[in-house]
Formats: C-alpha cells, structure tokens, sequence
C-alpha cells in the first residue's frame, strides 16, 4: 500500500546507488530552540511506551539528558529473551510472505514520517546522545534518513535482480526440454540491531531497515542510557506495520539496564540468525568470534590518523582539523585522534611553517571555536556520558604528570544550558621515538595525540601500523603533492583504510554522504560490516527455486 507512494524516490536512491553522486531524499529539518526542545522531551515524562510482545515487565529507562542533567523519566516495557523471541517468531511468516514491495514500501513509509516529525526527533536525540540540535537534525536526522533509504534502495535493487519466473529451454539429444522455473527470497530469520549510545540513528536505521526489507523480524536493543530516540523510531514502524496490516511484532524493542544486559544472551540465542552491532570494539570482536551460525555485522571503532605533509593555507586547514576535533565533542567514531608533525614542520604556499608554529596554529584554532560560546555549542554539543568526562579528566592529569599536556579539556560557557556536560578537546604531544607511547586504539572523547615524527614517510608507516594493530574508520592527510597522495592512499589502502585529503571547507571533515561514500572498510579491526554495500544487504536473504516440466511446448 505504500510502495507506490514511495517509488519514485526509491528509484532515485537506488541510481543514487548506481553513480555515487550527490544526492539526498530528504529535505533539511529545522532545529527547534531550546525552550522548544524542553518543551518536546518533557511531553515524554511519566510516559511509558510499550513497544514489543506482551509482557508484564517494565523499566525506566536510566536517561538523564546531559544538557539539564535531569532523568528523562520514560519507562518501556521489557520483554525477557524467551518473550521478546517468541514474538519475534510469531510474525515471521506474515512478514515473510508480504513480498519485497510491501515490506520495502513499509520501510519507505516509516522514513517519510520520521522526517515530517524531524523536529520532535532532533529534541529528543539532542538530549539522550548529547548531539547539539544543528547536528541531531543532520547528522542523526536527514543523513541517518538517507543511510535508511540508501540500504532500503540496496535491498531492493538486489533482491530484484533476479526474475520471479522464467520459462528455461534447452535441447537434450533429439528433444527440447521445458521448464518453469520460479525464484523466491527467503529471509535468514530473526536479526538483532544493537545501538550505540552517542550515535544511536545513522547505525541502526541501515540495519534494522536491511533487515525488515528483506524480511527478517528485528529486535532493537539500544544502549540503556540512550532509549527514547530508538523507541520513537520504533513505534513509527509499529504503527505502519499494524496498517500494512502485518504484526506490528516484526519489530520490537527490546530494554534492558547495565546492570543486566540482554545482548550478549539475545545474540547467542539459536532463533536470532543475525546480529548488528555498534559500540566497543571488545564486545564487537566477541561477537565476531563466538556466535556461530549466525551471521554478524559490526561497527566499532579505531585510531583515525590524520598526517600533515603540506598544505596551501595553514590558517584554513587548522581551522577545519579543530572543527573536526571539537565536533560532537569527539564522540563520532569518524573523529581524528593521532595527528603526524614531521621534524621539518608543514610546508605552505608561503613557506614551511615549523612544527611549534603549527600546533600554535591549531591550539589557537581550537581556542577560537571554544571562546565563541554559540559556536561552541552547535559545534561540540555535550559529552553523553559522565563516564567519558573521567576518563579524558584522568587522562589530562597523567599527561600533565608526565609533561605532555598541551590543553586541558577545558568547558565552554554554553548559551542556553549553563550545567551542560560540556568539554573542549583536550591535546597532548608525545614523540614516541622518546619512549612516550600513544595509548592503544580509540580515546573515547575530545582527545588529540599531537605526534613527532622524522617525516610523512615514517609517518605513514607509523599510522598504518597502527591500523593494521587497532583498525581506523576514518583517515586523514594535508598534502599538496598528487603524487605523494597517490602514494599514500596506496598505502592506506594496504592496510584496509579509506583516505581523505586536503578537506578544508564548510563541511565537516568527519562527513560522510549517504549513496556515495562507504563508511568501514571490513578490512580492519574497526569493523567487518560496510555501509551500505551490497555485502550489507545480500547475506540477510537467499533465494530458493522450484522448477516444473512442462509438457509439449
């Protein structure tokens, strides 16, 4: 009923696909103000939403918005493992035999009106995650909405690939043979998206709508202390199931609390067929390794490098590295951590610039973004857990201890939430060839590792090192010279790494574009899935045939 709708814009998704070009299937939305905002969140207090199988168990949700600092208070119902299954189990015919059109068209649908309340989704994003508004309504809301449509598309354009029916012929010695044959996908079965706490959107909308498209029931677990955005989700592909007149049980959420964990139980369970992970990489490399017959998608984190060689304007690339360091408050598994210094300082149009002058350079960048408090907030947001401010806290005072501190992650005033969780990047400068060791794999938070180094060669060696040893989502390098970028993407390739050079504009270096760019490679520690490839989406279904002769043709 609703693919019809819809089929123009999922047509252009799918050539989006095809060339890799700009493209986008949804307007900008929005942001509200903040008294707005407050106003939107607060509708849900004392709220519970019930949003699986039936089930007599409840759990308000540990949700304290890090802007107020006060309990969002929303309770959810909380199936066990055997409830949440059985209801899973329950739907997967009807969900099956719907067809590809009806269930992509459901998908379709619920997109649509998660945009038109785009609104209500920034609020509530905004104060579960931490994401400033500007950033909840693009980065969790249009482009998250187009990751979904950019899988939706995917799954459509794979699983139509092959006719439903053919008519077969061939001679065999003095005689034609005629067969009718038939070609149905078949989902693998019940899928589990497990969500991240700081980016719960532009993860789970590609997995959860891959799977219902090609037919699969899911379960959606998010992060305990970051629920209500993924609920809200949730009940908008509830309602549209219920009125494509399939069981709104196709898709459930599933709650749980830290204190008692279900993902690791849900994931080993034999009826869930596959898994969608996004958060640490130690619980991403156990599922990796000890859920068998079960088919496993992740997305973790790694050390993103960046590697300054040469640039034309050393104002103008500094300013974008601190936007990049500051963004989200450095909670975007696309954020640079490691950034190379060679011993001869940066080369520029107007010289080389030495190496001090250069981490002034940034430092004051950096300075620049966290004295403008507006921009500061529409930049940085909050950190989305208490957690995340100790360790960068503790992190600070070792380096000052052990004399490399360079910033200390200091708060910036925010012009609406005085007691937001607030930080600007800490930046730390080691020389490894010192015996000062970088820490292994990902700091979680606003943390830059500013790193001596003789030259972009050992450089380059030394960051690829590092994702061969730890993985890396995004790479990064400023060099002037095609041939050494060349060079260097060659290598960054080897080691199973993307690569992007030179980015000093209005947008973000952390972008990545729906339809064109594929973020995670699946050749590194940093995760085995690739958003969206055709990999992403075809192992979810498999196709069975039945043939018939027919006689006398």
């Amino acid at each position: 009923m609703f693919f019809e709708t819809h089929l123009e814009l999922l047509q252009a998704a799918a050539e989006a696909n095809r060339t890799r070009t700009a493209w986008t299937g949804y307007a900008p939305v929005t942001p509200p103000d903040a008294a707005q905002s407050d106003a939107l969140v607060g509708a849900y207090d004392g709220v519970t939403l019930r949003l699986s199988s039936p089930t007599n168990s409840v759990i308000t949700a540990d949700e304290v918005s890090p802007y107020t600092g006060k309990s969002l208070n929303v309770s959810y119902s909380a199936p066990s493992v055997d409830e949440a299954l059985a209801g899973a189990t329950a739907t997967a015919t009807a969900l099956r035999d719907a067809g590809i059109e009806r269930r992509v068209g459901v998908c379709l649908e619920a997109l649509h009106r998660i945009h038109r309340r785009g609104t209500e989704f920034a609020a509530v994003t905004s104060h579960t995650t931490g994401q400033s508004l500007n950033m909840a309504c693009s980065g969790s809301g249009t482009n998250a909405l187009d990751r979904g449509l950019e899988a939706v598309a995917m799954a459509w354009s794979v699983m139509t690939r092959v006719p439903e029916h053919v008519r077969w012929q061939q001679r065999f010695g003095k005689s034609d043979v005629t067969l009718q044959k038939r070609f149905r996908t078949r989902p693998l079965g019940t899928a589990l998206v497990v969500a991240c706490a700081s980016f719960p959107a532009w993860n789970a909308y590609p997995a959860i709508l891959a799977n219902l498209a090609t037919g699969n029931p899911v379960l959606v677990k998010p992060h305990p202390r970051s629920v209500l955005a993924t609920a809200l989700a949730v009940e908008v592909l509830r309602e549209v199931l219920a009125e494509a007149q399939l069981p709104a049980d196709a898709v459930q959420l599933v709650v749980d609390t830290a204190d008692a964990p279900v993902a690791g139980r849900l994931a080993t369970s034999p009826e869930v067929r596959i898994v969608d992970f996004t958060g640490s990489p130690t619980f991403g490399s156990w599922l990796e390794n000890n859920v068998p017959n079960t088919l496993v998608f992740t997305e973790t984190a790694g050390v993103n490098t960046v590697v300054l060689d040469s640039v034309s304007d050393l104002t103008a690339a500094m300013r974008t590295l601190a936007g990049g360091l500051a963004l989200f408050s450095g909670q975007m598994c696309t954020t640079p951590q490691n950034i190379y210094i060679p011993d001869a300082g940066v080369r520029t149009d107007d010289g080389v610039i030495a190496r001090d002058d250069v981490i002034a350079a940034l430092m004051s960048a950096v300075d620049d973004l966290a004295g403008a408090p507006r921009r500061a907030g529409a930049v940085c947001g909050a950190l989305q857990s208490d957690a995340t401010l100790h360790s960068i806290t503790a992190l600070a005072d070792a380096a000052e201890a052990s004399g490399t501190l360079l910033r200390r992650p200091a708060p910036y005033a925010h012009p609406d939430y005085p007691q937001a969780r607030a930080v600007t990047p800490l930046i730390i400068r080691v020389d490894p060839r010192r015996g000062e060791a970088l820490p292994d794999g990902e700091q979680f938070g606003p943390v830059a590792f500013l790193v001596d180094c003789a030259d972009t060669g050992s450089a380059v060696e030394h960051a690829t090192a590092a994702v061969r040893s730890h993985g890396a989502i995004s790479s990064y390098l400023y060099c002037t010279d095609d041939a050494v970028v060349d060079e260097v993407a060659d290598a960054y390739a080897d080691a199973g790494a993307s690569l992007s050079a030179n980015l000093v504009s209005s947008m973000p270096m952390q972008f990545a574009a729906a339809y064109s760019d594929y973020h995670v490679t699946g050749l590194n520690p940093a995760g085995n899935a690739t958003l969206t490839d055709e990999s992403f989406v075809a192992g979810r279904f498999r196709i069975v045939q039945d043939r018939r002769q027919i006689e006398g043709v």
